[in-house]
């Protein structure tokens, strides 16, 4: 019985060992299809808030982590308003105003112009294999694709969710949902992607739907179209004096 026990408790030790390697595989092939050197595209969000519909269009580019920019170009009252992001520092322009205003950290979280998406949602392009510690806690049929089913802790203090529940296309490996949670367990959103596009080598995700469990009756979509990957973007984009441009 002694050597039996002792056995027991190495195959759990070694299966529990295998469960979060496997994770991390699974994982670290979901960043390598969504976690890109450049890009940039066109992008179109429609918010429903108490079933009213608006929609808003912007183009964007990014380079790795460091560097994004947004400009919206409809509707007309949003028109030529543009996002800067360089490092941890995010710089918004109204051209009423016609000067750049530096967003307060506590601010990145918050909605982006009316919709779900906060202003970190939109620009993050990090490998969350470095952000979370992650274990695969079984697997589920979504919109009937058969996905593993992740579950994520943050292991760094740099995050905008405490944690993570991930449902990954088992043929793809692409997430087609996503929960958000804080520390207190508390469900802050829920992500659904329902489209991909296949480009440059990236399953990448093309229809986004964002729901912020903190609002009541609202949703956003984000379309993205024209997507381009790893391209040269010029480096005058990401600059001050690009985004104050008259």
């Amino acid at each position: 019985m002694k050597i039996t026990g002792k056995f027991l408790v190495c195959t759990l030790i070694s299966t529990a060992i295998l469960s979060a390697q496997t994770g991390m595989e699974i994982l670290e092939k979901v960043d390598d299809n969504t976690v890109v050197t450049s890009s940039s595209y066109r992008a179109r969000m429609t918010i429903s808030l108490g079933g009213t519909i608006r929609e808003k269009e912007f183009t964007g580019y990014a380079v790795g982590k460091e560097f994004a920019y947004m400009e919206f170009t409809y509707p007309a009252r949003d028109k030529g308003t543009r996002f800067l992001k360089i490092g941890d520092e995010i710089w918004m322009y109204i051209p009423a105003v016609e000067r750049a205003t530096k967003i307060a950290g506590h601010m990145l979280r918050q909605s982006m112009m009316g919709s779900d998406f906060s202003y970190d949602d939109i620009v993050e392009n990090r490998r969350l294999i470095e952000l979370y510690d992650v274990e695969l806690i079984g697997t589920e049929e979504i919109d009937g694709k058969e996905c593993y089913v992740l579950q994520m802790m943050a292991k760094v203090t740099e995050v905008n969710y405490y944690s993570r529940k991930m449902w990954v296309d088992k043929n793809m490996y692409a997430a087609v949902k996503v929960e958000l949670y804080a520390k207190s367990g508390k469900l802050l959103k829920e992500v659904s992607i329902s489209d991909f596009k296949r480009i440059s080598g990236y399953t990448f995700p093309t229809e986004i739907k964002m729901i912020n469990k903190l609002r009541q009756n609202t949703y956003t979509e984000l379309t993205l179209e024209d997507v381009e990957l790893d391209i040269k973007i010029p480096d005058r984009i990401f600059t001050k004096a690009y985004l104050e441009r008259k």
